[in-house]
């Protein structure tokens, strides 16, 4: 059974924090990337479309978002393909309007709250060929484990379950509250073949046999929400692991891009061309889909002889609208909160005294192995699903000697 697997679509976002312009653009991104679904659907041929909770972001929808939501979902179910989605926190099927609200194409199967959905989905010829259950939200604030309230599957075909859940053993569980919580083993011993899961925003396998994804959202919504998005493929099987492939839809992509080599930017000429280098290296190992348009924050860190010139809002607005120009770019927003004035760590380290001490502890912290350190990987905010926690500790702190040599010769009071 070949399914598509979304979540987390977020449909008419507020995006308040952004200018009109870019928040209008936004929007349309949502609508883009959920139209190119279906068209991926379509092409693929999948036996059902599949969307884990929070389709929409609230109770407000557009006119123009309602229009395209429901022609994009007849468009689908017209060729016999159905969808099955489950409401989440942001969309709750009992207390939330639009879950209740709309008028749903025949073949659109809704799962609004505890009671399980189940649909037996069957080939043009009227084969059956696989399951997916289905529970969703009722309210907003669920605080119970819905994944035990899943029927126990059985027979001998491929089985998938759809929830919107904080799975508690995922990464990134820091970054959503607790709604619906549950736990991986629990999921991997209740014997479906497939867990389509949404509510946690990073695309990550929790695990292999049985299959259980998050996809993701479909189209990044803030910096934090960085990199390709869009939609898992799976090809289910029975007790045996899913083959899967990540589908890229999102139309406009956030990226951080961090630049820390500033200590020979003695003028802004040289500081805009190290900007550039840094983006065409990054774009050189991930040029994104044709006509992915960017935003992009710039992350200025580490010793610079600018340093005092960057801390000048006048000359990070300047900054900001010459790279948002030469990078061709929606929006750069700029963080230069890291950078300071270069120092010799060599001519301070030896110090006894309490800079010295700061000094080297810092270097032994961040040159001790991650088996060493006395916390899990999951327990540390911004760590990546492919990073080892030694990975993550060295890149965190690199550098860190210098911004310490710097605060602490920084004398009280001085205008910087």
């Amino acid at each position: 059974m070949r399914i598509l697997h979304t979540a987390d679509v977020h449909l008419d976002a507020a995006f308040t924090s952004h200018s009109d312009e870019l928040r209008r653009k936004l929007r349309d991104a949502s609508r883009t990337a959920f139209t190119r679904l279906v068209d991926h659907a379509l092409s693929e041929q999948v036996d059902a479309l599949v969307i884990a909770g929070d389709l929409f972001d609230g109770d407000r929808l557009s006119f123009q978002t309602e229009r395209m939501l429901l022609g994009e979902l007849g468009r689908l179910t017209a060729t016999g393909i159905p969808v099955v989605y489950a409401t989440g926190n942001h969309d709750p099927g009992r207390t939330g309007r639009r879950a209740m609200d709309l008028q749903w194409p025949e073949g659109v199967h809704v799962a609004r709250d505890r009671e399980p959905v189940t649909l037996v989905v069957q080939t043009p010829a009227g084969d059956n060929i696989g399951h997916i259950a289905a529970i969703g939200h009722a309210g907003p604030r669920e605080s119970e484990d819905l994944s035990v309230l899943f029927p126990t599957p059985t027979g001998d075909l491929p089985r998938v379950a759809t929830l919107h859940t904080q799975v508690n053993d995922a990464g990134g569980w820091q970054e959503h509250d607790a709604y619906a919580p549950s736990q991986l083993g629990s999921l991997e011993a209740a014997g479906y073949d497939y867990w389509a899961l949404g509510h946690v925003h990073r695309r990550q396998e929790l695990r292999g046999t049985p299959s259980i994804h998050y996809p993701g959202n479909l189209q990044g919504r803030n910096p934090s929400e960085s990199g390709a998005k869009g939609a898992i493929l799976a090809d289910v099987k029975r007790g045996a692991a899913a083959t899967v492939s990540f589908v890229s839809l999102a139309p406009i992509r956030w990226e951080d891009l961090p630049v820390r080599s500033l200590r020979e930017a003695a003028t802004l000429d040289d500081l805009v061309h190290q900007v550039l280098n840094a983006w065409e290296s990054a774009r050189a190992d991930d040029g994104g889909d044709p006509g992915t348009e960017w935003i992009v924050r710039v992350d200025l860190r580490g010793a610079t002889p600018l340093w005092q010139e960057l801390r000048k809002e006048e000359n990070q607005e300047h900054l900001r609208s010459e790279l948002e120009t030469l990078l061709r770019v929606l929006h750069v927003s700029l963080r230069v909160g890291e950078v300071h004035r270069p120092v010799d760590i060599a001519e301070h380290i030896q110090r006894m005294d309490v800079l010295g001490e700061a000094l080297r502890l810092a270097r032994s912290i961040r040159e001790t192995p991650g088996k060493e350190l006395p916390m899990e990987p999951g327990e540390l905010i911004g760590i990546g699903s492919s990073d080892t926690l030694e990975e993550y500790v060295r890149d965190l702190l690199d550098g860190v000697e210098e911004e310490i040599l710097a605060r602490m010769l920084e004398a009280p009071g001085q205008d910087p």
